[in-house]
């Protein structure tokens, strides 16, 4: 769940691996103070979205990427690659990684990681309004990019 979060918070695979292997260990590490407070899911989400923010602003913990690469098994398959073998599904990958950042941390972790609304409020440090409020501008968004997509399918499976 953490690689395909990465994955489309990302948008380049090999960052992506590097923040879930990072968000790991840093859990790993601070996991003494994990209170309780929240779902155990959502404070490691917590931790991933704020490596893949440090991420897109350039700060790679070289040398814990280093030492967890050693530790930690090696994927053979990207996370999303299932998905993206499909047209359809890469045009909604694709789409969703155009949003807006705080909407695809949204649309990412309420979707495709089935958190809840409460639980995403958390994760990201926003209220629940923000949350359906994202949500709702992100759907719209979506619907919006893919629909032509999608009216072109249907003329042209109509066609002999």
């Amino acid at each position: 769940m953490l690689a395909r979060a990465a994955a489309v918070l990302l948008e380049n695979q090999a960052d992506a691996e590097d923040a879930v292997q990072e968000a790991i260990l840093r859990a790993y590490r601070a996991y003494g103070s994990f209170r309780g407070e929240s779902s155990f899911a959502t404070w490691v989400y917590t931790i991933l979205t704020r490596v893949a923010a440090d991420f897109r602003r350039g700060h790679r913990p070289a040398e814990a990427l280093d030492e967890a690469r050693h530790v930690l098994p090696a994927r053979t398959a990207p996370p999303d690659a299932l998905a993206e073998s499909d047209d359809e599904s890469r045009a909604l990958l694709e789409h969703l990684r155009a949003l807006p950042h705080r909407q695809k941390e949204i649309v990412t972790l309420f979707y495709l990681d089935s958190l809840s609304y409460r639980e995403v409020a958390e994760a990201l440090g926003i209220s629940v309004g923000t949350v359906k409020s994202a949500l709702s501008c992100a759907r719209a968004a979506l619907r919006e990019g893919l629909a032509p997509r999608g009216a072109e399918r249907k003329v042209n499976s109509e066609l002999p």
